[in-house]
């Protein structure tokens, strides 16, 4: 029988004192699913995956011991799952990570996908570059790293100055990867970009810029700059439940320059028009073949001075900054879920001008391709 689930409200954050230890869990909602109440964590993500299971099992250990009843539920992509959390395993990992804090010796860094994240995710890169820990090198992680040090490459310069064979010899990777592996410490180790392919950028005199950010129950907000010969103008276009004006707007914008390159980062932007070319059941290939997407021409043609080659990260590495700190495409995320139910204005300003810094972010980029 399928799931009856009543209207999800907003999230809360729930505290619990666990062995002299003040404990915060956050649900990002709540619902009522077969008569039952259900605290719900939302993650962008197709599968569940194992750090998901950590985090859902944090969130039900602290609302047991606060005595509260809820199930618990995982949103995924707007797929809502009441899932079974083991709090058992939780105690040991709280032992752990007590240990480390109270320890005057910092623990290494450890990085991940995810660390974009994590509150310490700052920390951890400054604590990471000023050591110098191999980890910083896009392509270690913790099971090279462990490697490297036993054959004695313990911080990044020892790798940038060593032979890609004894690389691949101590690592187990192919010659091609660890001469990756050695040319992406030499760029931590000299903050400088290196070309490794050729690549083709289009000859247009207008150009678009275009970023995509997701909220729940399918909401979007599309942002795009088109840039012409001397001036620039960004828009924005809302898509919920009456996306087809939205849509069809949005259309004629980028067709103003029918033939100009638009420009985005990584797949999702492509996957989004796509979409929304199928539900309006048009033909989008003429529209998707001027998409030019500058993550795949990066991580084919270049090595730069980076763990993770975010737009973010690769952004800064050419001077450009968002005007809102501290805030990640995760939390714009959050924050649209939030508009889409209240149209609080602030909201709205919040994430407008954050999607507009994306898309600066990608001109900026390209400007420096450019210059390469």
């Amino acid at each position: 029988m399928k799931n009856q689930v009543q209207e999800t409200i907003e999230g809360g954050t729930f505290l619990a004192n666990y062995h002299g230890m003040t404990l915060v869990a956050k649900a990002d909602g709540f619902a009522e699913v077969n008569g039952n109440r259900v605290a719900i964590i939302d993650k962008s993500s197709k599968t569940l995956k194992e750090r998901h299971r950590i985090e859902l099992a944090f969130l039900a250990f602290v609302l047991y011991l606060r005595g509260e009843k809820f199930s618990i539920g995982i949103r995924l992509n707007d797929d809502l799952r009441i899932t079974r959390p083991n709090i058992n395993r939780i105690p040991s990992l709280l032992s752990k990570i007590k240990e480390s804090f109270s320890s005057e010796i910092p623990p290494e860094p450890s990085f991940s996908y995810n660390c974009k994240n994590c509150p310490f995710h700052a920390e951890c890169i400054d604590f990471a570059i000023k050591n110098g820990d191999i980890t910083m090198i896009n392509g270690v992680g913790e099971g090279r790293k462990r490697a490297l040090k036993k054959a004695g490459f313990l911080k990044v310069d020892d790798v940038a100055r060593s032979d890609p064979e004894v690389i691949s010899k101590y690592t187990g990777v192919g010659l091609k990867e660890a001469e990756r592996i050695v040319k992406q410490a030499e760029s931590i180790s000299t903050s400088k970009w290196f070309r490794v392919d050729e690549f083709t950028l289009p000859t247009s005199e207008a150009e678009y810029f275009f970023d995509v950010e997701k909220g729940e129950n399918q909401i979007y907000l599309f942002g795009i700059i088109l840039k012409e010969k001397t001036k620039s103008q960004y828009r924005y276009f809302t898509l919920n439940d009456h996306w087809k004006s939205a849509w069809n707007d949005f259309l004629d914008f980028v067709n103003v320059h029918p033939k100009a390159p638009i420009y985005h980062y990584d797949v999702f932007d492509r996957d989004v028009i796509m979409r929304f070319g199928s539900l309006a059941r048009m033909d989008t290939e003429e529209l998707t073949e001027r998409l030019v997407d500058l993550y795949k021409m990066i991580i084919h043609s270049f090595i730069l001075p980076v763990r993770f080659y975010s737009l973010k990260d690769v952004a800064r590495t050419v001077g450009f900054d968002w005007r809102i700190k501290n805030f990640s495409g995760y939390e714009a995320m959050r924050a649209l879920s939030v508009w889409g139910k209240n149209k609080d204005p602030d909201i709205l300003s919040k994430i407008i001008m954050y999607n507009e810094d994306d898309c600066r972010a990608l001109m900026r980029v390209k400007a420096s391709l450019e210059q390469m």
